[in-house]
């Protein structure tokens, strides 16, 4: 059975489920891993290859549709059967309701991050829509502008706790950061982004809101919310109990939580660990996530917050340890 379990995608969470089960076999359609929580970094002047990072598959296809019923993935290559399916195609920024979508620009990839650094260097007004991890982080490295952030809800970190949104909201602006909460975005045009009742003008204007996950999903007939499979606690499908999804292409029917590098990489595990025969229930994990405010780094947590140099360490851990496993990935695919 070891053998006959597919990963469709080979992000974080894709090769974390290949690492647990060398035998299986990582579809992805490029060559190329970009690390999402990187990207700010590189906006801000490091060195692409530290986001984006060569790393192999098994199999270097597009996967265009699933045929659950027949057990089998459709590429732009041919038909692939399966055994056991797991799913983790990764995310996507979803803007397509907001009006005036043409003017928002998107941190999704490397060339994304890339002409960000000249974007921002060309503007005088710049807007993030969005609060969260992402949004906070772009905004503290933007010097010498005029940042504003805009949150829907009654706070930025929404997810964190109140003690930590308090803490980065101040800090933000001291450094000149201006935050407007409760701004719910009615349009975006080419000089400024309006809500019903207020109008921020706006050179260039950043979405760093809310992800959906892969749309290909939407499409495939089978239970999905915002792009997600739903699973049960055992990252199982509801719909059908040979496909396990894990990363940003699941949605637990009974949990809500944010979708952090952690949570990738246990949901790759625990999906694997259960395709192949075990029945683990993924758990309430809460580690918290690290923040980086242009390189100060906060650990952010539901029930408060930490900062200082422990923060920098456990940092510098988690990304060697991103960067062993990859050492480890190609080991394992070029002895296949």
């Amino acid at each position: 059975m070891a053998g006959n379990v597919f990963i469709l995608g080979a992000g974080l969470s894709g090769i974390y489920s290949k690492m647990q089960n060398p035998k299986s076999t990582l579809i992805d359609k490029s060559e190329y891993l970009t690390i999402s929580t990187r990207l700010v970094t590189v906006v801000n002047g490091d060195d692409k290859n530290y986001a984006y990072k060569l790393r192999p598959v098994d199999r270097n296809e597009t996967v265009r549709d699933i045929d659950f019923a027949n057990r089998l993935i459709v590429t732009d290559k041919g038909n692939i059967p399966y055994g056991k399916l797991i799913i983790a195609l990764g995310h996507n920024q979803e803007i397509r309701t907001i009006e005036g979508s043409q003017y928002l620009h998107k941190l999704e990839t490397i060339e994304d991050a890339i002409s960000m650094r000249e974007l921002i260097r060309k503007s005088e007004n710049i807007t993030i829509i969005g609060g969260s991890y992402l949004g906070v982080e772009l905004a503290s490295i933007i010097k010498g502008k005029n940042v504003t952030v805009l949150e829907s809800g009654s706070r930025i970190l929404a997810r964190g706790s109140e003690s930590a949104s308090d803490y980065v909201s101040e800090y933000l602006k001291n450094t000149g950061v201006n935050i407007i909460t409760g701004f719910r975005v009615k349009e975006v045009t080419q000089s400024s982004v309006l809500s019903s009742d207020n109008e921020v003008k706006s050179d260039l204007t950043v979405y760093a809101g809310g992800i959906s996950g892969n749309p290909l999903i939407e499409n495939l007939g089978i239970k999905s919310e915002n792009s997600r499979i739903v699973v049960n606690r055992y990252l199982q499908s509801v719909d059908y109990d040979d496909v396990y999804a894990c990363g940003d292409s699941m949605k637990i029917e009974d949990k809500d939580f944010p979708m952090t590098a952690f949570i990738a990489r246990k949901s790759g595990v625990v999906a694997m660990k259960n395709a192949t025969g075990s029945s683990i229930e993924f758990g309430d994990y809460k580690s918290g996530n690290i923040l980086s405010l242009n390189g100060k780094y906060v650990l952010v947590r539901e029930n408060g917050f930490s900062k200082g140099p422990i923060n920098s360490v456990i940092k510098k851990y988690v990304n060697r340890k991103t960067e062993k496993t990859l050492e480890k990935l190609n080991q394992i695919i070029g002895n296949k």
